[in-house]
């Protein structure tokens, strides 16, 4: 599986873009229309219904949908939906160099994988993405003095827009403050000891709340018990890296934490029926 990305290690790039997603679609359908994942984060905004593919999953979608995508989601376009819309690309440094704060800020509120991956838009919403996208390919062509400036400013407004209505229709909040930003917080702790076996109290005493507590908000916004929630992170961690192809059952098996190959494959296929290599021949 390729991973494709943005301007890399050239930082007189802006390391950000935004396309009309028809024409990019049928200049790179080949690649786009197979499963692929970035090292950058994307917005899709699709005019049309139609059907995209998210984390092994074909999402059918109503018009005006916007697709938040996180970096290293396995994605492709569905070759027999209209892709009519806009797609925005950026990079951690586009908005790092500016403030920290707001990339962990929107990595929370809106690229947190934790709710449905995307947002269904009502018509106001909609021409606010498009009257947005708009102006920013109007500041790409024209390149006048400032540019660059304008586009990530314009650009910050509409990330605001998307947290605003991501907010408007959950009904929690996604603040450091909020619970929500606790159960952020435990899946990127699991994330990164994936290759560990930790139980449920460190991750407690990590996120400073008792197990008790821990279990109670993970039930709210993922209706799981953490466990399960453990369980499904590995397993989508575990279908990421087979997809890459050049990495080993027994690599893949200690990359997640367990003894032995043997019982990678048996927990791989309770949880998804399939063994590894039946996997890979359904995705590929």
């Amino acid at each position: 599986m390729e991973k494709y990305d943005l301007h890399k290690n050239d930082f007189s790039k802006l390391h950000f873009e935004l396309k009309k997603i028809s024409p990019y679609f049928l200049r790179n359908k080949q690649k786009a229309s197979k499963p692929h994942r970035h090292s950058f984060y994307q917005l899709l905004w699709f005019r049309n219904s139609g059907k995209h593919y998210i984390d092994y999953e074909v999402i059918k979608h109503p018009a005006n949908t916007l697709f938040l995508i996180n970096k290293n989601q396995i994605h492709y376009f569905c070759a027999d939906s209209s892709n009519e819309g806009f797609l925005f690309h950026f990079n951690d440094s586009f908005i790092s160099n500016l403030n920290l704060d707001l990339l962990s800020r929107f990595t929370i509120s809106i690229f947190n994988e934790i709710v449905e991956p995307y947002i269904i838009l009502e018509d106001q919403n909609s021409r606010i993405i498009e009257d947005n996208a708009k102006r920013i390919l109007t500041e790409f062509e024209e390149e006048k003095e400032n540019y660059s400036h304008i586009i990530l400013h314009q650009f910050l407004g509409l990330l605001y827009q998307i947290e605003r209505i991501k907010n408007e229709q959950t009904p929690f909040k996604t603040d450091a403050n909020s619970d929500f930003y606790k159960i952020v917080k435990f899946k990127q702790e699991v994330i990164k000891n994936i290759d560990e076996q930790l139980g449920l109290e460190e991750f407690a005493s990590r996120l400073d709340i008792s197990t008790k507590k821990l279990t109670a908000l993970t039930k709210q916004y993922t209706s799981l018990t953490p466990g399960a929630l453990i369980k499904e992170l590995k397993i989508l961690e575990a279908k990421r890296m087979l997809s890459h192809q050049d990495v080993s059952i027994k690599e893949i098996a200690y990359s997640l934490g367990f003894d032995q190959p043997t019982y990678f494959t048996k927990f791989f296929k309770k949880e998804t029926k399939l063994t590894p290599k039946q996997f890979l021949q359904q995705v590929f």
